[in-house]
């Protein structure tokens, strides 16, 4: 049926939307008519994904229409235009990897599904009978093609009449891909669906669709025919080089040759010197799922490199790959080695802003642990960098938005398994690069004592909660004083243990030499209770170098009577300090005098040039390791998480999504690193090591060194319109007492007073492993009074 033909079932017209601020699409028109497939063909970060989720209801239009049956569904919610007949599958499928393949079917059925639950489970395996088997099998136990299949039938158990589908090809077996096409043609015959269908695989997009729309920087730019499909100057024109992958080889169905593609590659595909690889050394390839690189990639990769090859030269070098290749789809289909997931979840809900007063919360939930433990009756909201398996993250940034783990990091599992309760996601900053909680993509975070004041960065979220008792305990992370900061400015206790003592493996890094993670509390007791679940070797995380650990609680108390605290002369009086602040401060030294401590004045000289390090160490390694290395990086063994990795990449198609921050941090990584080769990075961890070594002087004079955790009170959040300088001053202006502690050392915020209705920090610093001693100290100081009214 010619297109004009058929009755208009989705119209889309001049439709915009994007990420907040940031646009993504812009004018889209189009329409789809009934039993009509559309597919859409495009780059990464063309806005393919964003679309099909603005058409769903999960990221608002700026302006245009979306109509389905003629009605106007442009501001209805997700579940609204799901129960109209509307479903959809989103990239990286989304199911539920802890429930069975029956739960996951059964947590889709409505009651607009059509027939009872049973019925319509019944119904659905018989267009899935791979599944029949699969049943009781968990989901994330399955292949990625099996839980792909069983995205697009638990979709199907709404009984809808339009289907988006977003990429369900990715990483999938060529023989599944082969499967879900005859599938999806089948309940298009049968059901009379209509599919807007995101793909790059252009078998699959042409062997399902009626057309083709291109997808340029969130533009139409062209439409292909279904005859326009196999014409290969056609698909050339409006495609180029790179837009589609093949599950069969040839990019295009065609009988014309693409004078681009290196032919040689598949021409002697098993060349290889005899002393690396022999024939029978690895399984033949019978699939080859990984996309070849053409001719025009290797000449790209080739100028990169600084090097003058022909074309000649290239297509050899092709050749001489392709068995390595190989090696890349024989990974490609097997299932991954992750961490199983070992308690059921739902994916929680984002709560509106009456049931969100801070801001603090990205996501609600309630993922029960075992039924007893030491944390038992513990809620705990985790900040949004750390992985729990079936519900969102986004570490504070549109980039990361719509990304959904498939696994518990390790301190997760250790909190269920003691007992918790993880009741949600907290906000953190974009992407962790700010000491402020002004840049969250999703608004600042206020503070629990002063509406309109920063909550402190990088988990304000997760301190704020605790604060405001809303949970009765978080985990935060620490790069700079994410950890510390937020705890000083929200009033709760933050402690940041010394580096790899508490396992990062799970958790969206920075740079792996300052990478901390660790408790935030109302109580010193609380806080050493979570620590002593949280402490340990995983054998996950390099980080970690045979940590040493011990029952905190036994710290508790013991008292100060006898202990020495050294002031450190350089944590006061800097150039951000505010004298009230030091003063408050001084006056909590003053009663660690009282209780019994020895308390001195001590001198780091090297305190300033610690936070000297800490930026070359900061800039620079995020640089390689969380932009250019996507969140992961190379040259460790440990866990990696792929699905964040790729999700990360999204940044390079989207850079102006970044915050002002890390852009200044992006700058100046980049530019350290190209202009000056590193040299910088390395030469700031060697003096980091000097300065840990003159703090490990006065660390054996003394127990503990004490200062103020901020040297100024809470600032006021900047106006969302503020110029770029103060948003960044507002970002990095509190650190100078935090940073230089990133080099490893324990330090922990205990509140000490209030200044203007805001709280005021103490930090005290210990030895290498010499939590205990900060814990001794900060239960006596707790004990003493009531920190409010010091």
């Amino acid at each position: 049926m010619k297109q004009e033909d058929r009755a208009a079932l989705f119209e889309v017209k001049s439709l915009s939307g994007g990420y907040g601020k940031v646009p993504v699409l812009h004018g889209i028109d189009f329409q789809i008519g009934e039993n009509e497939v559309v597919g859409i063909l495009g780059h990464n970060g063309m806005g393919k994904s964003t679309l099909l989720k603005t058409a769903m209801g999960f990221l608002p239009a700026t302006s245009g229409t979306i109509r389905f049956h003629g009605t106007e569904i442009t501001r209805m919610a997700p579940n609204e235009r799901a129960g109209l007949g509307i479903g959809y599958v989103p990239q990286g499928r989304g199911i539920f990897p802890q429930l069975s393949v029956r739960d996951n079917l059964r947590f889709a059925w409505h009651d607009y599904s059509g027939g009872s639950e049973d019925d319509v489970i019944d119904a659905v395996l018989e267009d899935f009978p791979r599944l029949v088997r699969l049943l009781d099998r968990e989901g994330g136990a399955l292949s990625g093609g099996e839980q792909q299949l069983l995205a697009l039938a638990r979709c199907l158990m709404g009984d809808p009449e339009f289907l988006l589908l977003d990429e369900p090809t990715e990483g999938i077996q060529p023989s599944i891909i082969e499967e879900m096409s005859e599938t999806l043609l089948k309940l298009r015959h049968e059901r009379g669906l209509s599919i807007l269908l995101v793909e790059q695989n252009f078998d699959f997009i042409s062997d399902l669709s009626d057309r083709v729309l291109v997808l340029e920087r969130g533009r139409i730019t062209g439409a292909l025919s279904k005859a326009d499909l196999s014409d290969q100057a056609k698909v050339d024109q409006f495609l180029g080089f790179g837009a589609a992958r093949s599950t069969r080889g040839s990019a295009v169905p065609s009988s014309s040759t693409n004078t681009d593609a290196p032919t040689s590659a598949l021409s002697n595909p098993t060349r290889m010197p005899s002393d690396l690889l022999s024939d029978a050394s690895q399984p033949a390839v019978t699939n080859m799922t990984i996309k070849r690189p053409t001719l025009s990639q290797m000449r790209t990769m080739a100028e990169r490199f600084g090097m003058s090859l022909t074309d000649a030269e290239l297509s050899e070098y092709c050749e001489i790959i392709e068995p390595y290749i190989q090696a890349y789809d024989r990974l490609d289909a097997l299932p991954d080695n992750l961490p199983e997931v070992r308690y059921p979840r739902a994916p929680g809900h984002f709560p509106d802003a009456s049931d969100n007063a801070l801001n603090a919360w990205y996501v609600k939930t309630e993922v029960k642990g075992a039924m007893d433990g030491p944390l038992r009756g513990k809620r705990i909201a985790l900040k949004d960098t750390i992985c729990l398996a079936g519900v969102p993250m986004m570490n504070g940034s549109s980039i990361m938005e719509g990304y959904t783990p498939e696994i518990d990091a390790t301190i997760v599992t250790r909190m269920l398994d003691a007992g918790a309760t993880i009741a949600g996601k907290a906000h953190c900053e974009n992407f962790c690069l700010s000491g402020g909680s002004h840049t969250n993509a999703k608004g600042p975070i206020h503070n629990p004592w002063k509406r309109g004041y920063m909550a402190g960065g990088s988990s304000g979220g997760s301190a704020a909660l605790v604060a405001a008792g809303e949970v009765d305990m978080a985990i935060a992370g620490d790069q700079g004083g994410s950890i510390r900061i937020p705890a000083s400015n929200c009033g709760v206790y933050g402690m940041k243990a010394t580096h790899g003592l508490v396992p990062y493996s799970g958790v969206m890094p920075i740079e792996q030499t300052i990478d901390h993670v660790g408790p935030v509390t109302k109580t010193v007791a609380d806080n050493a209770m979570l620590l002593e679940i949280l402490a340990g070797e995983d054998g996950l995380d390099p980080r970690q170098y045979k940590p040493r650990t011990y029952r905190y609680t036994e710290a508790l108390g013991k008292g100060a009577h006898g202990m020495r605290i050294g002031i450190l002369k350089e944590g006061f009086g800097g150039p951000s300090a505010e004298s009230d602040v030091d003063q408050k401060v001084r006056a909590a030294a003053e009663r660690f005098r009282e209780l019994g401590a020895r308390v001195d004045e001590v001198s780091v000289p090297e305190h300033g040039l610690a936070v000297d390090c800490w930026t070359a160490i900061t800039v620079e390694g995020l640089q390689d390791h969380m932009m250019h290395g996507n969140s992961a990086g190379t040259n460790y063994r440990g866990l990696f998480v792929p699905s964040m990795m790729d999700h990360m990449a999204q940044w390079r198609s989207r850079p102006d999504e970044l915050s002002h921050s890390l852009k200044t941090c992006m700058f100046l990584g980049e530019y350290f690193q190209e202009r000056y080769r590193g040299r910088f990075y390395g030469k700031a961890q060697n003096l980091m090591r000097k300065v840990n070594e003159k703090y490990a002087a006065a660390l054996k004079q003394y127990d503990l060194l004490l200062m103020p955790t901020v040297p100024m009170k809470p600032q006021q959040i900047p106006p969302a319109d503020c110029s770029i300088s103060l948003y960044v001053q507002r970002a990095f202006e509190m650190i100078a007492n935090t940073a230089p502690f990133n080099g490893g050392l324990p330090a922990m915020s205990v509140p000490c007073g209030l200044l203007e209705g805001l709280p005021i920090g103490m930090m005290l610093v210990g030895p290498n492993y010499g939590e205990m001693k900060i814990y001794q100290a900060a239960h006596a100081f707790e004990q003493s009074d009531d920190w409010r009214t010091m």
